[in-house]
């Protein structure tokens, strides 16, 4: 039985959330990239934008040249997060075999056809839901694997659905130029092709594995198979993550340590009442930073021993933050990361001194807090180095923000009991 494969995409995803929030990007040539530097490279493109000769990667200070009147925003993770886990949501409603990507999913439609009908049905269903609900225009791609349904979504030049039928997948590809073939970039497209002669598809198509062995050696028999339409890669769902991951949005970009480190905390207490429920320790942590402009820096640090005590979990944290945080640029959003869960710490010294060695009062201590906030919430008891007077945050966590279908467009809901 062939799989039937259905491909959703949203062409300029950041830009196009950025819409949804902001009217007055619509109609108007806007632009993706870091405003730290003008020479920073644009990210993502409008249409409008592109019409006018600007293409990502393209410097902001020859972008402006181009296109004098073009917008550019700074990115914004916590709004794509957002709105790539509504489009992942929408689309679980019809199979639980979605593989979601940055503005993309596909969806394995095999098991579900008798009970929401072919690729093509599912797709306009689902083109209304993201335009009604997240105020969205997708392009839809059906076909029997993930190459031919993601071709024929980005052919298509507006909203719809284009259905490639089962037996065609070899010539629905071959007037489509190499480069629609995945691992074939632009070097290897420039380099390996351009003596060759082999611009389309169906140029490739022709020559026979040991032909193309001379111009691109083992890749050859992967490259001939996708050439000729056949794909075997299944779609993936995401796995289960080995890391307990908490994030943390200001309330305004902020630059003073105390709030930043307050915030720090509150994270940190997330992460580590997780640990203790799951009675494990961490012995790697991480963090991101996400500044005004857009820009992110990550720092790791390993561990010595498991960690899940608030306090102790706060004096690592709190030292990866001063040696990842470098700019002088306020800072936005937060995320840290616990991994490596559980990991025994392995053989230890005979004579060594025992390092971070957790008192009796300090685990009395901590189970009577997570007790307190187990019966009467979070907010009834904190530690003293959360409060900064005067100053508010909002806690992301797990309980991000979600789209909000009935005004089209983003909201931040508080959900209990996490």
């Amino acid at each position: 039985m062939d799989r039937e494969i259905l491909h959703i995409t949203v062409p300029a995803f950041p830009i196009a959330l950025s819409r949804v929030v902001d009217s007055a990007l619509r109609g108007r040539p806007v632009a993706v990239a870091p405003l730290n530097s003008e020479r920073a490279l644009l990210q993502c493109v409008s249409s409008e934008a592109a019409s006018d000769g600007v293409f990502a990667g393209t410097p902001i200070f020859r972008a402006r040249k181009v296109c004098p009147s073009l917008i550019v925003i700074p990115p914004d993770p916590d709004l794509l997060a957002r709105g790539s886990r509504a489009l992942s949501e929408l689309s679980g409603e019809f199979t639980p075999v979605v593989e979601p990507g940055q503005g993309r999913v596909f969806l394995d439609l095999t098991a579900s056809r008798r009970l929401f009908g072919p690729a093509r049905d599912v797709a306009a269903r689902l083109e209304k839901r993201i335009a009604g609900e997240m105020g969205l225009q997708a392009m839809a791609g059906a076909g029997i694997n993930k190459l031919v349904s993601r071709v024929a979504a980005d052919a298509l030049p507006e909203p719809g659905v284009f259905d490639v039928f089962p037996g065609s997948e070899k010539d629905f590809l071959a007037p489509f130029p190499v480069s629609v073939l995945p691992g074939v970039g632009e070097a290897r497209q420039q380099i390996l092709f351009r003596d060759l002669n082999l611009q389309f598809v169906e140029h490739v198509a022709r020559l026979t594995v040991p032909q193309l062995r001379l111009a691109v050696g083992p890749f050859a028999p992967l490259l001939h198979d996708r050439a000729c339409g056949i794909d075997r890669s299944p779609v993936q769902p995401p796995r289960q993550s080995g890391e307990i991951v908490e994030e943390g949005l200001l309330s305004r970009e902020e630059n003073d340590d105390e709030v930043i480190l307050s915030e720090l905390l509150r994270l940190v207490e997330g992460c580590g009442l997780r640990l203790r429920r799951l009675r494990k320790g961490a012995r790697e942590i991480a963090l991101a930073v996400t500044y005004a402009d857009g820009v992110t820096e990550e720092g790791k640090r390993l561990l010595k021993r498991p960690v899940s005590l608030d306090l102790m979990l706060l004096a690592e944290v709190e030292e990866l933050f001063y040696s990842t945080c470098k700019r002088r640029q306020r800072v936005r959003a937060l995320r840290l990361s616990c991994g490596r869960i559980g990991e025994d710490a392995g053989q230890m010294e005979l004579f060594a001194p025992e390092v971070g060695e957790v008192s009796p009062r300090q685990l009395a201590l901590q189970e009577t807090l997570d007790a307190l906030r187990e019966k009467h919430g979070k907010g009834v008891v904190c530690w003293g180095k959360g409060i900064v007077p005067g100053r508010e945050s909002v806690a992301v966590a797990e309980d991000a923000p979600e789209w909000d279908p009935e005004r089209t467009r983003y909201m931040t809901l508080t959900k209990s009991g996490k």
